[in-house]
């Protein structure tokens, strides 16, 4: 397995950066105060993601940071800091987003299927910049401003006509994000009797996520522009603003090498001169992954060493899919890749030959088969009962994206960190909260 350099030296602090074996110590340290599993962020290497970011687009481009990624406040206002603006998609991550030190009006508002009611809340907290995707949904925000009497802004999205390979496709597909071009061309009229109250923007395209390369995002990037090109053409609406997504690809609780993309920024600049029908308009991108990716850490404890059936061994830890799988960064439950560091190895020690098995497995607490992390895997001969472990690049898709309510196990503490000292520390609730029937407005809502 090829090592990512970004773990070599972490939890950077005002005078030098922590070597890996002076982070694990303060892991331990964090695992006897706050208890086991937990998650770790390390907001510099967050800062540290979005300012490499920024270096491989171009100059004037705009960057969003998207929640969906982590919407834990202190990541949120760790990428704000350094000049991130936010993009969500929920009525909880809108207020993360205005609970950071951004003005409302640089939040983008995305998502295919948003309520009457999201919208509603949203423009009242004083959202501005939504993206469109699909007439009704233009419908309900543009009912929504009217009522509202407050103007919002909006981008069209569009699902391109051209697929790409690669990557986990959110346009070129069959998918349920944007505008078909040929249904947003046959309904271009309506886009001519927009109330007083809407404004167009621009368009919005996302290619997909984890895109693998820098000429995989290259080729989503041209192919964005190219459709861009085409409407703007036809629609005769020339934007002010195109978003082009993402697709900045970083790996998943493992430690595989970054992607290189020290030529993104002129090849990206060679692009955009190229724009004949929207030169003039901003251009936006969006990241979560690549941001938050590898600030995170999940720390966790070895629960049991047991042998099973057919020559196979299993290693059960305190975390699971409960806390590490669900989408898992990329829309499967993890297993075969999953590293883990054990931060309880002495070089002194005595090796313990229990992995000489043909099938080694890494199993979570729960009361479900599916409780997999990693299957026919390679660990350290030392590895023992008690023993602390440490997965790395989990800091996007990690818990949020995770089955948290399965079997009503507790969340793990999340604990942000900066010189690899904590300084702030959250608990993502789980659990029915009771609701009195008599007073509740649900009440009205019930058959009779």
């Amino acid at each position: 397995m090829v090592k990512n350099n970004s773990m070599d030296m972490m939890f950077h602090n005002n005078r030098e950066p922590l070597t890996l074996q002076q982070a694990f110590n303060n892991w331990h340290s964090l695992v006897a105060r706050f208890g086991s599993p937990i998650y770790v962020y390390d907001l510099d290497i967050v800062e540290e993601r979005v300012t490499e970011l920024k270096q491989a687009l171009p100059a004037q481009a705009k960057l969003f940071y998207s929640l969906k990624a982590n919407p834990l406040p202190a990541i949120v206002k760790a990428v704000t800091s350094v000049g991130c603006s936010l993009e969500v998609c929920s009525e909880n991550e809108l207020r993360v987003a205005c609970n950071s030190d951004i003005p409302v009006e640089q939040i983008l508002y995305s998502g295919p299927g948003k309520t009457d009611r999201e919208i509603r809340e949203s423009i009242e907290l004083g959202v501005i910049n939504f993206s469109v995707e699909s007439w009704i949904d233009l419908a309900r925000l543009e009912n929504a401003a009217q009522k509202a009497k407050k103007k919002i802004r909006l981008l069209l999205r569009v699902n391109p006509l051209e697929p790409l390979q690669g990557g986990l496709a959110m346009s070129g597909a069959p998918t349920q994000f944007g505008f078909e071009e040929s249904v947003l061309l046959k309904g271009a009229e309506r886009l001519n009797q927009l109330s007083s109250y809407v404004e167009l923007l621009g368009y919005h395209i996302y290619y997909g996520t984890q895109l693998g390369s820098e000429d995989n995002l290259i080729e989503a990037f041209s192919a964005a522009i190219n459709c861009i090109e085409r409407l703007t053409l036809q629609l005769g609406f020339k934007p002010q603003v195109i978003d082009l997504g993402g697709g900045f690809p970083w790996s998943f609780a493992n430690e595989n090498s970054k992607v290189k993309m020290n030529n993104l920024r002129p090849r990206l600049e060679q692009l955009l001169a190229q724009r004949k029908h929207s030169a003039d308009a901003e251009v936006w991108f969006e990241s979560g992954r690549y941001i938050s990716a590898s600030s995170g850490t999940i720390i966790a404890t070895v629960i049991d060493i047991k042998e099973g059936k057919n020559d196979s061994q299993f290693v059960v830890l305190d975390t699971g899919i409960n806390h590490l799988g669900g989408m898992s960064g990329l829309g499967r439950i993890p297993r075969g890749y999953v590293f883990m560091h054990n931060l309880s190895a002495r070089e002194d020690s005595p090796e313990v030959n229990y992995f000489k098995h043909k099938r080694t497995l890494v199993v979570g607490p729960l009361c479900s088969p599916l409780d997999c992390l990693a299957r026919n895997t390679t660990l350290l001969n030392s590895l023992r009962v008690g023993d602390i472990i440490a997965i790395p690049n989990v800091g996007a898709y990690g818990l949020t994206a995770s089955l948290v309510g399965f079997l009503s196990r507790p969340a793990p503490l999340e604990i942000a960190l900066r010189g690899g000292n904590p300084v702030e520390l959250y608990s993502l609730r789980t659990g029915h909260e009771f609701l009195k029937l008599q007073e509740s407005k649900l009440l009205k809502l019930l058959p009779i």
